[in-house]
């Protein structure tokens, strides 16, 4: 078994508001050959998740156009069937319109997946480059041939999250620096830093999968091992004298829909304020970046070099971030705590 895991998209996030072909108007986004260049999408965003499959097509790099017995779904996010046999369609290449009409920005790619060897039968998509919500988006060029490799796909946290911002829930794959995300104990405030790391999905950086409402979450949720979470029981405050902690992801294996998952590789997604926040990630309550000695390790030299031009203060130690917005407890408490919920 070769599970591949990638963040796809319900192609009813890409609307036909115009085409050539009037006939595809107001249709989710179908394949590269029923779709005309000039055809007009709006994307509304939203419906995006990590999804798995087994590759056995020979070319585990490569999700493969026309070999859909050799991709067999084994968690589809609730936006297509575990089971299903699926490919990787066709390739539509688009440009954003600006407010005057006009395209702008760089070639994206959309890689559209069909299932059941059904060419018109779409459930979904991926982008090489993140869209906007309620921006449009023409067609300029497209592909009948749609294998791709499932690393020019964006990775989006873990993949797939959905964060609380003062616009609603946005993928994390398309906050921004600057953008307004809900914090717990400050209300909105601004993203100062933001970067992603692509890691060996095994190993101490095999990320934790947690299933819908296992902790509070309103779908499923992935997690880099060391990434806490906030624990708020009655219990706590007998075992900690505190009536919330931070646990680790990791520390959180045991409970009921909460695993580890290794896969070849993984992006995660990290976002920083002038301090340690809690946020809200697909409804639960977890932690923002903290540039401890731990976790300042998993990035690359050039982020570390750009959190410390952004935080000049950090040189002198990480302890000039301030505390983690509330108190962490080890693995051997975790597991006490484990034990009452």
């Amino acid at each position: 078994m070769v599970l591949r895991s990638f963040f796809a998209q319900d192609s009813e996030a890409l609307i036909v508001t115009s085409s050539p072909d009037s006939s595809i108007e107001g249709d989710p986004i179908i394949n590269n050959s029923d779709t005309p260049d000039g055809t007009i999408f709006e994307y509304s965003g939203g419906f995006g998740t990590t999804v798995t499959l087994d590759d056995t097509s020979g070319s585990p790099n490569v999700f493969n156009d026309d070999q859909e017995a050799g991709h067999v779904i084994t968690d589809g996010g609730g936006i297509v069937a575990d089971g299903t046999q699926v490919e990787s369609e066709s390739i539509i290449v688009v440009r954003a319109l600006d407010e005057n009409g006009v395209p702008t920005g760089p070639e994206i790619e959309i890689y559209v997946f069909s299932q059941n060897g059904i060419t018109s039968d779409v459930w979904g998509f991926a982008t090489s480059e993140p869209l906007t919500p309620g921006t449009s988006y023409i067609k300029i060029s497209g592909s009948n041939a749609g294998s791709s490799s499932y690393d020019d796909y964006i990775p989006c946290f873990g993949p797939g999250t959905l964060i609380e911002t003062v616009d609603g829930e946005v993928e994390v794959a398309l906050l921004k620096k600057g953008q307004m995300v809900w914090t717990r104990d400050a209300g909105f405030q601004p993203i100062l830093w933001i970067g992603t790391t692509e890691v060996q999905g095994t190993g101490a950086f095999a990320p934790v999968v947690i299933e819908k409402d296992a902790i509070g979450n309103s779908r499923k949720l992935i997690l880099s091992p060391q990434h806490r979470v906030l624990v708020s029981a009655p219990v706590t405050d007998m075992l900690f004298g505190s009536s919330e902690v931070f646990v680790a992801a990791k520390h959180l294996c045991g409970l009921p829909g909460v695993e580890i998952c290794e896969m070849d590789s993984i992006t995660y997604t990290h976002f920083m304020f002038d301090r340690h926040h809690i946020v809200r990630s697909n409804g639960a309550l977890t932690e923002s970046y903290f540039f401890g000695d731990t976790a300042k390790h998993a990035l690359s030299e050039a982020q570390r070099s750009e959190i410390l031009t952004l935080f000049p203060m950090l040189k002198f130690g990480v302890s000039a971030f301030g505390e983690t917005a509330a108190s962490t407890i080890s693995a051997r408490e975790a597991e006490v705590l484990r034990a009452y919920l």
